[in-house]
């Protein structure tokens, strides 16, 4: 079995969509640890709804291919629709393996992977999630923390 860590994001109706996603994802993968829930403002146009942001930690003994199309399944049964046209429409789920591409400048990320995960190593710089979170102190206040881990 190999752990993998996940970012999960919404604002649309996210009182709703996270549990949601929370219980499709644990019908599919063994969730180990949550975060607390997270509210952030969204990237992009200013005039979107807040987004609910946490993290958790799963494992399985998928391949990373099968679980990526594991979590567009449970986005797409949630609602999503993909839009490449505007990458910052609001959604009632994002489902993100990571690491991925600058996740480590990502307050709404970083944070909840603290949380659950303070001395795991980013495989990309070799730092702690604990000092990529500190580096983003500025943008601790932009959080708030609306739901407890789990």
């Amino acid at each position: 079995m190999t752990r993998f860590y996940l970012s999960l994001g919404s604002n649309i109706s996210p009182g709703n969509n996270i549990p949601q996603a929370l219980k499709l994802l644990g019908r599919k993968f063994d969730i180990l640890k949550q975060s607390s829930i997270y509210e952030a403002n969204p990237i992009g146009p200013p005039d979107q709804p807040v987004f609910w942001n946490l993290a958790i930690l799963i494992q399985s003994d998928l391949p990373q291919n099968e679980i990526r199309q594991g979590l567009k399944e449970i986005e797409k049964e949630l609602g999503r629709e993909h839009n490449p046209q505007d990458k910052y429409a609001p959604r009632p789920i994002d489902i993100d393996l990571l690491p991925q591409t600058g996740y480590q400048q990502q307050a709404f990320i970083m944070i909840p992977l603290e949380e659950i995960a303070p001395e795991e190593k980013d495989p990309e710089t070799g730092k702690t999630y604990k000092t990529l979170a500190q580096a983003l102190k500025s943008d601790r206040k932009n959080l708030k923390k609306v739901g407890p881990a789990r």
